[in-house]
């Protein structure tokens, strides 16, 4: 067959004899069987839930992009609504106005609250949101530069009980750390998947974290000489952790006290932990790593104060068991020397 006989189109198949009548075959065209084409009106509901779920999951899409969808007709609107769970539908509030307007307009749905560096939000409302009868509805706290001004009244409503809450962050963006009372989240936070503390001093969050065992990551960064944990309390609250994946543990400046205890006995396995990342001094390093096990590590960042002679056995210790780096047959190591202040 050439070319252009294959692009012929389609027509019913017959047969001739010589000098007979023509004979229509009883055999069905291809082109018989042929479907309507289908469009996007035609297709179920669950086909649509998995296209919408691909597009609010698209991150150049943003939070709040399910706002597009519900807006196109009535049936994409049910369906939306009816799909809270599988799609992750989140209120995303910034403080521009009170959030009671927000609530006002959309179904009854999880909030985030979040407040960067855009000067049109208001510190205002965002401080009465927390403070509302609709806190139990917060999801989500992201929190930039909060001012000193505002830090006692926010420490206030943070006292209270967010039972919905799975994702935290506290940045404070003065050089003076705030400080966290030991009633912070009410001492409990089961649903936490997500905590990053920022320059805050937060003494009683090993008490917190024995709470919080769906925790997947936690991220405590530039922590102050007043918000110190000794690795012994680290350690004991992240034994309850078993989810936990990324741990991030860096100090503002160098501190450890002089007499150190020796290892345990026994330590601490951390199961799914893939990423640990220190800033500090190389004995409060050793002394976390000697008491804990962590099987499926797969990055380890490390940056010292301006200490360049040291002995590491617990860390070498913690390498040997990891079951990556034992399939490997090379490492390379990079060292960067890094000034106190």
């Amino acid at each position: 067959m050439t070319m252009s006989e294959s692009l012929l189109p389609c027509a019913p198949r017959s047969s001739t004899t010589t000098g007979g009548p023509s004979q229509t075959s009883l055999e069905a065209s291809p082109c018989e069987h042929r479907q309507d084409p289908v469009t996007v009106n035609t297709l179920p509901d669950d086909v649509l839930v998995e296209i919408f779920d691909l597009y609010v999951d698209d991150w150049e899409i943003g939070t709040n992009g399910w706002h597009t969808l519900v807006h196109v007709c009535q049936r994409w609107r049910h369906v939306v609504c009816a799909s809270q769970s599988r799609l992750n539908l989140r209120l995303w509030y910034t403080g521009k106005r009170p959030m009671s307007e927000m609530l006002d307009v959309w179904p009854v749905l999880p909030v985030e609250i979040s407040h960067g560096s855009d000067l049109s939000t208001s510190w205002e409302n965002v401080a009465v949101a927390l403070e509302s009868e609709h806190r139990h509805r917060i999801c989500g706290i992201d929190l930039w530069d909060i001012p000193t001004s505002e830090w006692e009244r926010f420490s206030a409503a943070m006292q209270k009980p967010f039972s919905e809450l799975t994702y935290l962050e506290f940045r404070v963006g003065n050089i003076t750390p705030m400080s966290l009372p030991d009633s912070f989240l009410g001492g409990s936070a089961p649903l936490l998947r997500q905590l990053k503390l920022v320059h805050c001093s937060f003494p009683g969050i090993p008490k917190l974290l024995l709470s919080s065992k769906q925790l997947v990551a936690l991220d405590l960064w530039f922590i102050p000489n007043s918000g110190y944990i000794s690795p012994q309390d680290l350690v004991t609250a992240l034994s309850v952790l078993s989810r936990l994946k990324y741990l991030h543990l860096g100090f503002r400046s160098p501190r450890y006290p002089a007499s150190r205890p020796r290892p345990p006995l026994t330590r601490s396995v951390l199961p799914a932990l893939i990423e640990l990342t220190f800033k500090g001094v190389h004995e409060y390093l050793e002394d976390l790593v000697a008491q804990i096990e962590a099987p499926r590590l797969r990055t380890l960042e490390i940056i010292f104060f301006m200490d360049i002679d040291f002995v590491l056995p617990q860390l070498h210790r913690l390498i040997n068991q990891v079951e990556l780096f034992n399939s490997c047959d090379r490492a390379t190591d990079h060292f960067k020397i890094q000034s106190s202040h």
